[in-house]
C-alpha cells in the first residue's frame, strides 16, 4: 500500500546500530535493514530518508566507538519520524528523547538463551528491549508469535505492537530449471553454530550416511566460535561426506539452494531468511519447531523437534528417498513464499509511519 500522493513530505531517520544495511553480509538484521530502506526510496519517493549508521563492528572495543559515534550522529538528527531497526538503536533514541520512535524487535532470542552466547551480551539486549516495549510509541515484530511473546512476557501495549513479516527478493530467489539437482545433497546456509541446530544436524547427519548411501552434507556460514567444536563432532561421529563451505556470498545462494535436494534449518531458535530463500527457489525444506518456524512454515516444510537428531534424521532420509513426496512438499513451498515479499514488508512500515504522524498530528 502505498501513501495518498496529497500527503506532505516525511523526513525519515533509520537508525541502523548495531547493523549495516547490506545484503552481503549474511546477516539477516543487515538485510532486512538493506531492503526497508531500498523499497521506502523506490517506492515512496515523498519520504527522505536519512540513514545512520556506522558500519559492522568487530569486538567490544569496536562496537563502543562505533555507538558513541551513532549517538552523536543521532543527536544532530531531526525528522518526522524514527525508526530504530533493533533495541539496541532503540534504546539509544530514547534516553535522547527522539519520537515519534518505532523499534523493531526481531526476536526475544535473549530471553531464551542461556548458553553459547556472552551473558553480558545478552543481558544489554534484554535492557534495551524492555526500555523499547515500555517507551517507544510503536513496535515492529515479524511473527504473530513474536507479538504474543512481547505482550505476554513483556507487558507491551497490544495497540502498539505490529506484526510486519520479512520478505524475500523473488527477482534473485526464484526456480532454476536449467540447474541439476544433486538428489541426495542436504543443505545448511546460516550461523555455523549449536544455537542454529548444525550440532544436531550433524548428530543426524551420522546417521543418514548409513541408511542413504552417498549422501552428502554442505554447511555454508561464517565460521564462529562454535565452528571447531563441530568439525571436531563431525569427526568424532565418524562423518565422511561433510563439506563446511564458509561464507557463501549473495550472488551464490540461488545456485546453491536450486542445486540441492532439501534445505535444512534445524535452529533452537527460530526463524532463518535461508528458509525463505530456498522455497522460493523450490527446494523442500526440513525446519526445526521453535518459536516462530511453525507460523512462517505452515505444511510448507517438514517441522521436527529442536534437538531431536533422530526426529531430523528420519524427516530428511525420507525427503531424499521419496522423489514424489519431495516434489509435492517443494511446491508447497515455493507457493507459501510467494506470499512474502520486500516489498510488502517496506509498505507495511510505511503505513505505519502515517499512523503515527497522523496521531501526532490530532
Amino acid at each position: 500500500m502505498k501513501f495518498d500522493k496529497q500527503i506532505q513530505a516525511i523526513k525519515l531517520c533509520v537508525l541502523c546500530f548495531p547493523y549495516y544495511p547490506s545484503k552481503d553480509t549474511g546477516r539477516g538484521h543487515d538485510r532486512y535493514i538493506f531492503e526497508l530502506i531500498e523499497n521506502i526510496k523506490a517506492s515512496y519517493q515523498h519520504v527522505q530518508v536519512e540513514v545512520l549508521e556506522q558500519g559492522i563492528a568487530k569486538g567490544l572495543r569496536a562496537a563502543g566507538g562505533k555507538l558513541l559515534k551513532s549517538l552523536a550522529q543521532l543527536v544532530a538528527a531531526r525528522a518526522d519520524v524514527y525508526h530504530a531497526t533493533s533495541p539496541m538503536g532503540g534504546a539509544t533514541a530514547i534516553m535522547l528523547g527522539k519520537s515519534p520512535l518505532v523499534v523493531t524487535i526481531h526476536d526475544l532470542i535473549p530471553f531464551h538463551v542461556t548458553d553459547y552466547d556472552y551473558s553480558w551480551k545478552y543481558q544489554y539486549i534484554r535492557f534495551c528491549t524492555k526500555l523499547c516495549v515500555s517507551k517507544s510509541d510503536a513496535i515492529v515484530v515479524p511473527y504473530q508469535v513474536t507479538r504474543d511473546e512481547v505482550i505476554n512476557s513483556l507487558g507491551a501495549d497490544p495497540a502498539k505492537v505490529h506484526v510486519v513479516s520479512y520478505g524475500v527478493d523473488h527477482a534473485t530467489y526464484h526456480p532454476k530449471p536449467e540447474l541439476k539437482r544433486s538428489p541426495l545433497e542436504v543443505l545448511y546456509i546460516g550461523e555455523v553454530s549449536r544455537s542454529k541446530g548444525v550440532d544436531v544436524l550433524i548428530e543426524a547427519f551420522a546417521t543418514i550416511e548409513r541408511r542413504v548411501p552417498g549422501a552428502q552434507l554442505v554447511i555454508g556460514g561464517k565460521t564462529n566460535k562454535d565452528q571447531p567444536l563441530l568439525e571436531d563432532l563431525s569427526r568424532k561421529l565418524g562423518v565422511r561426506n561433510i563439506t563446511f563451505k564458509g561464507f557463501v556470498p549473495e550472488d551464490e545462494l540461488a545456485t546453491y539452494y536450486s542445486s540441492t535436494a532439501v534445505m535444512v534449518f534445524p535452529s533452537r531458535y527460530g526463524f532463518g531468511l535461508s528458509v525463505l530463500e530456498a522455497m522460493s527457489c523450490g527446494t523442500p525444506v526440513v525446519v526445526a519447531a521453535a518459536l516462530d518456524a511453525p507460523e512462517f512454515i505452515a505444511d510448507a516444510g517438514m517441522l521436527v523437534q529442536p534437538g531431536d537428531a533422530v526426529e531430523l534424521a528420519d524427516a530428511i532420509v525420507r525427503l531424499l528417498t521419496d522423489t514424489q513426496f519431495r516434489e509435492q512438499l517443494a511446491q508447497k513451498g515455493f507457493e507459501r513464499a510467494q506470499g512474502f515479499s520486500w516489498s510488502n514488508m517496506a509498505a507495511e512500515t510505511s503505513k505505519l509511519y502515517e499512523q503515527l504522524l497522523a496521531r501526532r498530528r490530532d
